[in-house]
């Protein structure tokens, strides 16, 4: 019984260990250069913490590849319910589609973005 625990907590540290190793790769090889094509609203800073996602899970898709590149955005759900404060918005949702480009292949990715208490928080979507 020890001997699984201790088993399960070193796969828990491998597993994140890698999982982190891609995410660095992404950073550090991908090309990450802001303003994207396409329709994103998503702010420079914004996308390029995006892009770190996205890089990372196409690294996950295909590890032997090394050329990625978002090719496209589209602006699936234009800002709604949002609240706006002396010209900024302080609440609101939008969806995006980012399409990204590796190996000779094609992805596209859903990206959810929520605004609240002027902040702007992200989610990735999982894909099959």
């Amino acid at each position: 019984m020890v001997y699984n625990l201790i088993m399960k907590k070193f796969l828990l540290v491998v597993l994140l260990f890698f999982t982190l190793n891609l995410r660095v790769k992404a950073i550090e090889m991908y090309d990450m250069t802001t303003p994207l094509e396409g329709e994103s609203i998503a702010s420079d800073a914004l996308q390029k913490m995006v892009l770190k996602d996205i890089y990372a899970i196409a690294a996950k898709q295909n590890s032997l590849c090394s050329q990625f590149k978002i090719s496209d955005t589209q602006l699936l759900h234009f800002p709604y319910d949002t609240v706006k404060k002396n010209g900024k918005y302080i609440k609101g949702y939008w969806k995006e589609l980012w399409t990204i480009d590796y190996c000779d292949e094609k992805m596209q990715i859903p990206v959810s973005f929520t605004i609240k208490k002027k902040k702007t928080y992200f989610n990735v979507e999982k894909i099959n």
